[in-house]
């Protein structure tokens, strides 16, 4: 075939400017009024803001909206893209003498030829403000669509707006905020963490919902969004409600913590400038694991997981490239794994999830989605079901509240009031009840590290200052030298509030926003001053205000029926999920279970009804606490499965085994525990120790297997958490220092294959096996208290064991 003449637009003439501007806000206004007399649509490709921190710095880069390639999806919708490579691309920078912004041409050609008008185009047919009060007043009289665009062209000649929505009054979009969670929101405005789910509602609409965290590290909802869709106007809409609950101007989150959604990212960007969009490490290592499964051999997989971790970990920048460099090494024979790593991750979002970056933001300890994600799975326990309406989600939402806030008033309470047993030197005297015991816990596991740390910073590394705002282990260590009390103010604020009742104060400029003296005098101006029509409409736009249960509005139509079985004509695909795009490990692990399925004989011929399948091992656990199993989670087995099995439950994740290991090793040298562990341990010590010493990665012999019970004792003490074993025997370790306390997070592992550790999901109230004999013998008088309150639990076990034994 006959290549095609290429097309070249030379507009650099157009852009080149020897002016100085002097603000941001005068360069966008210059370049894109200059785009639309030169017929050129300009778009902001990338900006930033000089905030003090490395490699920040005022810079915008504009391109044209052609730029960038054309994304090909498999939908088998139609669709159709204004992307072609464009090269087009100017910088902005302030100049280095101080004269302000300066315009730098790039390159000013396009690859495409200009439209003679830009009729139609979404961007250029966006209103001015006296565009918008017209049409404002041609609906308060219900004039048509139709005849508002017409008026808009008689009175506007320019303008090149296009009708694009319907005269419905069907419920697109919908946003809730509780007024506790917006007074939650405004006294922990720190971090957000935001993320959508699906599978709730019967209009098949995604819900975003909207997470902050309080001092005492507890999840509060700050608001909800019903969708119709996840583009990039529907999220600027949602965060701009977000933005109006905060009573002062100029507060706004100082992180935001999201997968990576790019319209999302580019909207936060635009509404939250100031704000730091870290990214959800747990589903970036899924999707590069998942990748590095499809073009490493078996036998690499381990390894190069391991350094990819080890990149993400890296505490500075110079551990960054070193760890960098030896996955490179590791990869030279997978350049489509490396390149995938460095092209979709590193490259353009490291500053967003590696450690020797987001080491230096206050992200308060957030860096996955996990508390959101754990707010979903609370919402579904809620509603129930998929086929409810706009209410049933609107009273599930309401009623999760409800118990969330009085969770997080109670531990307020428990903070003010109650002194942890690790808490009562008076290293801690300025902070006992002033500041949470989430922040004294943290405090109290760096002041671990002062030992080998020291006063030197270098060593140190100040993570837990900069990350968490908590004194770091140089710090305490210069307190402990000097003999003084931990000081009140080395604590950051976002620790010291211990309640939630308090009046919110509205800063000197924010205070007229809140008075309606002036709108309402308007109101009536314009009231008295409109026809018949416009009263009747203007009223009718007051009484949905004023009366929100008489409001014309429909809730959206039923996109499909999720209720009954799936009819032969009209089923779905196999692999098709109207609720949810998937990540692409998803993809990766369906395709691996669809190619299992494949490899197995067809059963079709037999119509036989089988019964609903068992949990896997679950035949492995004692007949009378099978029935209180929901599933049976496997990890790897590799001889570090135990502590995987716990880094899942902790929270860490399965591949964060090495840091359970040590920290495990840790509580085994705490000097508040260790007379308790010479005794526990006596002479076995010593080897308890090298059990949790690994000299490298992959797979462990035997010796380094965790074992109980002697690990059971120190993950309860260690994680303040009850620990439950179900094996032969089936063990229950509480702590053995603290006291009872009734929202303690309670870990269930399972022993099977003789051999093999898992993760057992109990339902609530499952019953409690006993404890070991060497727990009664030495723990605190104070921890006896832990089997007082799980009394009722522990002899419904022994109720049950008898009858089935």
């Amino acid at each position: 075939m006959e290549s095609l003449p290429k097309i070249c637009v030379d507009t650099t003439d157009a852009f080149m400017t020897t002016e100085r501007f002097g603000t941001r806000e005068e360069v966008i206004r210059w370049i894109k009024k200059v785009g639309i007399d030169n017929k050129v649509t300009v778009i902001i490709s990338r900006s930033d803001t000089e905030t003090g921190k490395r490699g920040r710095s005022n810079k915008i880069i504009f391109g044209c909206d052609k730029g960038g390639k054309h994304k090909i999806s498999d939908s088998g919708t139609q669709s159709a893209s204004k992307k072609c490579g464009c090269p087009f691309k100017i910088r902005s920078t302030p100049a280095k003498d101080g004269s302000g912004w300066k315009i730098d041409v790039k390159c000013g050609l396009h690859n495409h030829g200009l439209p003679d008008r830009l009729e139609g185009h979404s961007f250029i047919g966006r209103l001015t403000t006296d565009e918008k009060q017209h049409v404002v007043d041609l609906a308060k009289r219900h004039v048509a669509p139709r005849n508002i665009l017409l008026s808009l062209q008689d009175k506007f000649p320019e303008n090149v707006t296009r009708i694009t929505q319907d005269d419905s009054e069907v419920v697109k979009e919908i946003f809730w905020a509780h007024p506790d969670s917006v007074k939650l929101l405004n006294i922990f405005p720190i971090v957000l963490v935001m993320d959508s789910t699906y599978n709730t509602n019967k209009y098949r609409q995604p819900l975003f919902e909207i997470v902050g965290m309080t001092s005492t590290e507890l999840t509060f909802a700050v608001g909800f969004a019903y969708m119709e869709s996840e583009q990039t106007e529907n999220f600027c809409w949602v965060l701009e409600k977000l933005k109006e609950l905060f009573v002062k101007k100029d507060m706004c989150p100082q992180v935001i913590l999201t997968d990576r959604d790019l319209a999302l990212m580019k909207v936060i960007e635009v509404v939250f400038p100031n704000s730091i969009n870290l990214l959800c490490r747990f589903h970036i290592n899924k999707n590069v694991g998942a990748k590095c499964k499809q073009h490493v051999v078996n036998d690499l997989q381990k390894t190069i997981d391991t350094l990819w971790m080890e990149v993400v970990w890296a505490s500075d920048e110079v551990e960054y490239g070193q760890r960098l460099h030896q996955l490179e090494q590791a990869c030279v024979d997978y350049s489509g794994f490396i390149n995938y790593v460095k092209d979709t991750w590193l490259t353009p979002h490291r500053h967003r999830f590696v450690g020797a970056w987001i080491n230096r933001v206050l992200h308060l300890g957030n860096t996955t989605t996990n508390r959101v994600e754990s707010a979903h799975w609370k919402l579904k326990q809620m509603l129930g079901n998929s086929i409810g309406d706009m209410v049933k989600c609107w009273e599930a939402m309401n009623n999760n509240l409800r118990l969330q806030l009085g969770n997080i008033r109670a531990s307020f309470q428990k903070s003010f009031y109650e002194v942890e047993h690790a808490h009562v030197s008076p290293f801690y005297g300025y902070l006992r009840g002033s500041v949470s015991r989430a922040a004294l816990r943290r405090i109290a596991e760096e002041l671990l590290r002062v030992d080998y740390v020291g006063t030197n910073r270098q060593i140190c590394g100040c993570t837990l200052r900069t990350s968490y705002g908590l004194p770091c282990a140089c710090e305490l260590g210069r307190y402990r030298v000097g003999g003084i009390p931990i000081p009140i103010d080395a604590v950051h604020v976002h620790w010291r509030k211990l309640t939630m009742e308090v009046e919110l104060e509205i800063g000197e400029d924010d205070g007229s926003e809140v008075d309606m003296t002036a709108a309402m005098d308007e109101l009536w101006r314009r009231f008295r001053s409109l026809d018949v029509i416009g009263k009747r409409a203007l009223r009718s736009r007051v009484c949905e205000l004023a009366y929100p249960t008489m409001t014309t509005l429909c809730p959206p139509p039923e996109k499909i029926k999720t209720k009954g079985g799936v009819k032969k004509k009209g089923k779905k695909p196999a692999d098709y999920d109207v609720y949810k795009d998937h990540s692409y490990h998803e993809y990766v692990d369906k395709a691996s279970q669809s190619s299992q399925r494949q490899s197995q004989p067809s059963q079709t011929s037999k119509k036989i009804k089988l019964s609903k399948k068992q949990p896997q091992f679950i035949v492995q656990f004692p007949n009378h606490i099978r029935s209180y199993i929901e599933d049976v989670v496997n990890v790897e087995s590799d001889g570090n499965c135990g502590f995987r099995v716990i880094a899942s439950l902790h929270g860490y994740g399965e591949d964060g085994w090495s840091m359970v290991r040590r920290e495990l090793g840790l509580e085994l040298i705490d000097k508040d525990r260790s007379t308790l562990y010479d005794k526990l341990f006596s002479n076995r010590l010593s080897a308890v120790r090298e059990s949790l010493m690994i000299e490298s990665f992959g797979s462990q012999p035997p010796e380094k297997w965790m074992s109980l019970p002697d690990m059971g004792y120190l993950i309860a003490n260690r994680y303040n958490v009850v620990l439950v074993c179900l094996g032969n025997p089936c063990i229950t370790f509480f702590p053995m220092t603290s006291s009872h306390s009734p929202n303690v997070s309670i870990y269930c592992i399972g022993f099977v294959n003789q051999n093999h550790w898992v993760q057992v999901n109990m339902k609530e109230g499952f019953p409690l096996p006993p404890v070991t004999l060497d727990w009664k013998k030495f723990c605190s008088h104070i921890a006896t208290t832990w089997m007082l309150g799980f009394a009722g639990r522990m002899q419904h076990w022994q109720l049950l064991t008898p009858v089935l034994a």
